[in-house]
């Protein structure tokens, strides 16, 4: 008995140390300095700052280039084979060919940018088919501010594999799965070194994924164990593929060779109770889903929609976020809206196997041009556009607010202090717990005031709210939620004060609407009014009322010029006591 756990603890013992990475070191001691704030950014200043919102957005949309993505996956391709596991030797074949040849091109973006861009690669060691000694591909963007030393991260796996897991031998192209996320993350190097931001950003292609999330796990380990502060992680995994696969790993793919260019998923963390959505990762999908909506699909010919996914992977699966979420940090994924399999490399399904090639020659006769794409060069470009954008906004944001929520008769009453009363410019995101309780309801806007209410809202329903400060047009990161169960606002007016102030009627309108407030028995106020207010809490009128028992109407008229959303509310004795929301169209 004491041999039989003996060896038992050996293999224990045995196993850890195989299985757990060890000696992680940066290539380039300099790169430590910047991802952790420790460095003279007039060193990594351009001659020329580029770094208006303006510029970065349109400057990304106009520049990446779905032809140097494609020249990319081919030259990818001909490497044969990129398992983890594979020649690292080889100038032409295998994985350290291939991580080689993506320094090489991190190298190339670095000298026509003034030597901006810091270069390292990240070692470590674990076993893991037949290879002992693995490598990280990193390109570090400093940032122009050291303030808040934080570094915004995108990432990407460069390895793939066949069907056998440590198979080495096979032709292993790996187009959808992962040189896609691997050339998005290449062209937005190439593409942002020209740009200057606040903060440092990190393009990294990692090793390791199809044997076990490996490299993203020492990437986290090493930045969390020298205590870089990471303010958001992208990682971008199968994302460039379109066409749904006949064993596709749940959500979101209806069936057999079904296509879609016009989607994509983002898969993050919740905490808790799923169902509430609520957690920083939540919030930073939001957030990009925001941008999208309104910074980058109006500049857009095929707008994008972003599906927020309520789980942190797929069924049964994972990724390179996860080791990120492990640790504390705020991590998304980006993935395909459809994608080609499951993992096993099941035929037809083209997902970890010698059929995830980057596209087919249809042609009759043939004529040896690919003219079917496995890999859509327009849907990748999008997302490309997509993580560029807000990898950039990020990297210019203000930091995130720490607001103080109140609930009042007048609704949510929200107060910004200290560094946030600064801004005086904010944004509030409301939503409900429910069908398409991911998505913020509604996005309102505040200026020149650091407080501020938000309005009624339905009672009987579990509401979210969260504050983002602005600068220059640019939203930070939304603060963490605060939740009610409740509202009942009306109710407690008429407990209280003997009123109700109903929903305007019609609503939305557009020239004129009536509102009837409620007054119980014996109750008569004299010094009543109704204020009406435009989104940002400027007052557009004020009605003085005397409220006798029973419904008392009063009829507002839009001058002419009036739209959007407005909000009313009925006071006593210049008190508030209830407000409610109305829409002019």
């Amino acid at each position: 008995m004491k041999k039989t756990i003996f060896l038992l603890f050996l293999v224990v013992l045995t196993e850890t140390q195989l299985f757990a990475q060890v000696n992680m070191t940066l290539s380039n001691p300099g790169a430590l300095q910047v991802i952790s704030g420790q460095y003279d950014p007039s060193a990594y200043t351009p001659l020329v700052v580029i770094n208006s919102p303006d510029s970065i957005l349109h400057g990304i949309v106009n520049r990446v280039s779905k032809d140097t993505m494609i020249s990319y996956l081919k030259k990818i391709d001909s490497y044969y084979n990129r398992n983890s596991g594979s020649d690292t030797i080889s100038s032409t074949r295998g994985i350290g060919a291939v991580r080689r040849w993506i320094f090489s091109k991190f190298n190339e973006y670095r000298a026509v940018n003034e030597n901006r861009l810091v270069l390292s690669y990240l070692d470590f060691d674990r076993i893991f088919c037949g290879q002992t000694h693995h490598r990280d591909v990193l390109a570090i963007l400093p940032g122009l501010d050291t303030t808040q030393k934080e570094i915004i991260l995108l990432e990407a796996h460069f390895d793939t594999r066949c069907e056998g897991v440590c198979d080495t031998a096979c032709y292993s192209p790996g187009m959808e799965d992962n040189g896609s996320g691997t050339i998005l993350v290449m062209e937005l190097a190439r593409v942002m070194s020209r740009y200057a931001f606040d903060h440092t950003i990190m393009f990294a292609c990692v090793t390791g994924e199809d044997q076990g999330l490996y490299g993203s796990a020492a990437l986290a380990n090493y930045l969390y164990s020298k205590n870089v502060k990471i303010r958001a992680v992208l990682n971008n995994d199968v994302i460039g593929g379109i066409t749904c696969g006949q064993t596709s790993s749940p959500p979101g793919c209806p069936g057999l060779n079904a296509i879609d260019s016009t989607e994509v998923r983002i898969f993050s963390l919740s905490a808790g109770n799923d169902s509430a959505a609520v957690s920083p990762h939540k919030q930073l999908a939001r957030y990009i889903r925001m941008n999208q909506e309104g910074k980058i699909n109006p500049l857009l010919t095929t707008p994008m929609k972003l599906n927020l996914i309520i789980t942190q992977d797929r069924v049964g699966r994972s990724g390179d976020h996860i080791p990120f979420t492990s640790k504390g940090y705020t991590a998304i994924r980006f993935c395909s809206q459809y994608e080609s399999g499951d993992g096993t490399g099941t035929p037809p399904d083209r997902q970890h196997s010698v059929r995830d090639i980057l596209g087919i020659d249809t042609s009759i006769p043939p004529d040896g041009i690919i003219d079917s794409f496995f890999v859509d060069p327009g849907y990748l470009r999008r997302n490309t556009i997509m993580n560029g954008v807000n990898l950039g906004l990020l990297a210019i944001a203000p930091p995130s607010p720490d607001p103080e929520f109140r609930q009042s008769a007048a609704g949510i009453e929200i107060t910004l202090h200290e560094a946030d009363s600064v801004y005086n410019h904010y944004r509030v995101g409301v939503r409900s717990k429910g069908s398409g309780s991911l998505y913020f309801d509604t996005l309102f806007s505040f200026s020149g005031t650091n407080k501020f209410v938000v309005p009624g809202l339905q009672p009987g329903k579990t509401w979210y709210f969260s504050v983002a400060n602005m600068r220059n047009g640019v939203e930070s990161l939304f603060s963490p939620e605060y939740s009610i169960s409740d509202l009942g606002i009306n109710e407690q007016v008429k407990k209280d004060w003997g009123l109700k102030l109903e929903q305007n009627h019609p609503n939305p309108f557009t020239k004129q609407t009536e509102i009837e407030i409620e007054a119980s028995p014996n109750i008569n106020y004299d010094n009543a009014k109704l204020t009406f207010r435009d989104s940002s809490g400027r007052e557009i009128k004020v009605l003085d009322l005397k409220i006798h028992p029973g419904i008392n109407k009063v009829t507002f008229s839009n001058p002419g010029h009036l739209k959007g959303v407005f909000t009313y509310s009925l006071s006593i004795g210049g008190k508030v006591i209830i407000t409610r929301k109305m829409i002019i169209q």
